[in-house]
């Protein structure tokens, strides 16, 4: 199951923004769109996906995540062949939110709920190996992708993208994939006895709750700042006189660190439990934050880079484990989507003050000091014991 969760995380890489990133020169050139116009297509496709994130929980809860998985291959390979065919702005922007929305939501979302299914006391490092898939995506799909647009050109390499697709998800969803470990006459973790969890399918109720809330925004934290700072790093290096070079360098100085806190965080949340490791990501968000308003070129940056590639690493592994923690196996895909709605949403507008922020002042620190409210008031929120909290 964690092979199956992690090739999910892989596959969910033509939805994700390492990889529009590559095809966005060959999109403006195609369709003759200034970046402006991409953007605001990219964003509706981002807000599409916070959407459908609990749209694909619900579906999980219902149909299994074997079924969903079906219907989300299906979705992206139709979504590739609707970007390599596309003869005009309509259809581009139709096919990108859909693959925006399967890619970077649903699949990551369906292995993350496979992973909860199948483990209870070893969650957190089950979910750090099946969260590599993404990492390693992140590493692997963008230069093969230049290449294969070199070779062939976009249209033919989206088509190539599609076929894979449906034929490796499918394939994974017929062969790996089983909805609960009770459909084998397992229990989680592998164990002979089932362990005492709680095992309530959550209503309405569960939405309107403090708990929820709280978790939820303290979890939108890390993809909030995560974005707005790569967004923008660009900028924020140059205003600091460090150049493009090293900007784009840092990117893979990023990844690494990410992928490396992937793997610790798993272990962390196992053994110190999730309210802890939590708050621990939240400090390092507002230190990370500290950084970027005294940055320079140097030991300065590499120690920022490090430290967002952890707040990055560890946001996945967090995402996952949490609503588990708090809520049990039954009925968790409607919870955890819809914070995945909280949190994707929370990414989506991400870019937007430190933009705007940015073109007011002429310079990031106003920005900077905006984003720092966010991880600053999930930490405050978390000082609330949620464990005695209403579900």
């Amino acid at each position: 199951m964690i092979a199956a969760a992690f090739v999910m995380g892989f596959c969910s890489g033509p939805g994700q923004s390492f990889t529009f990133s590559v095809f966005q020169p060959f999109l403006l050139e195609s369709f003759d769109i200034s970046r402006g116009t991409f953007a605001g297509i990219y964003a509706a496709g981002s807000f599409l996906s916070a959407m459908v994130a609990s749209l694909a929980g619900r579906a999980a809860d219902r149909y299994g995540v074997r079924r969903t998985l079906a219907m989300a291959a299906v979705g992206m390979a139709a979504a590739c062949g609707g970007m390599a065919l596309s003869a005009g702005l309509v259809p581009l922007s139709a096919s990108l939110a859909v693959l925006r929305s399967l890619g970077q939501g649903t699949l990551v979302l369906l292995g993350s709920l496979l992973v909860m299914q199948w483990y209870a006391r070893r969650r957190g490092r089950a979910m750090s190996l099946a969260g590599l898939g993404v990492s390693l995506s992140g590493a692997v799909l963008p230069p093969a992708c230049f290449a294969a647009i070199g070779a062939f050109g976009w249209r033919s390499t989206y088509a190539g993208i599609g076929g894979i697709l449906l034929v490796v998800l499918l394939a994974v969803a017929a062969v790996m994939v089983r909805d609960t470990p009770e459909e084998l006459g397992q229990h989680p973790d592998g164990d002979g006895e089932p362990q005492p969890v709680p095992k309530r399918k959550p209503d309405r109720r569960v939405f309107r709750s403090a708990r929820f809330w709280i978790l939820a925004l303290a979890l939108a934290s890390a993809p909030f700042v995560v974005t707005a700072l790569v967004f923008h790093q660009a900028s924020l290096f140059a205003d600091r006189g460090i150049s493009g070079g090293a900007a784009a360098g840092m990117l893979s100085v990023l990844a690494v660190a990410a992928a490396v806190t992937t793997l610790i965080t798993g272990s962390l949340v196992d053994h110190f439990g999730v309210r802890k490791v939590l708050r621990a990501s939240l400090v390092l968000q507002m230190a990370c934050l500290g950084l970027a308003q005294l940055l320079q070129a140097g030991p300065m940056m590499w120690g920022y880079t490090l430290l967002l590639g952890a707040v990055a690493g560890s946001s996945g592994v967090m995402g996952g484990v949490t609503w588990a923690r708090f809520y049990g196996r039954d009925g968790l895909g409607a919870v955890q989507g819809s914070a995945g709605t909280v949190m994707l949403t929370a990414a989506a507008l991400a870019p937007l003050p430190m933009g705007w922020l940015r073109d007011l002042t002429g310079h990031h620190a106003a920005g900077l000091g905006t984003c720092l409210l966010l991880p600053l008031g999930g930490l405050l929120l978390l000082i609330r014991d949620v464990e005695k909290m209403e579900a």
